[in-house]
């Protein structure tokens, strides 16, 4: 009984571990992305500005 108990501890452990790497690696793609479009945001309005002068 009890290394069925110390397999599933194992594997749930694994299992979140797996989960948070995703996610840590998700939320750093999905900052730089939001960061990328606030740049090229940024750089268009600029480019805009000027050629209006």
């Amino acid at each position: 009984m009890l290394p069925s108990i110390i397999t599933c501890n194992i594997a749930g452990l694994a299992i979140a571990a797996l989960y948070y790497t995703w996610r840590d690696v998700y939320l750093v793609r999905l900052r730089r992305q939001k960061n990328a479009n606030l740049h090229e945001r940024v750089a268009h309005m600029l480019w805009v500005a000027a050629n209006r002068a």
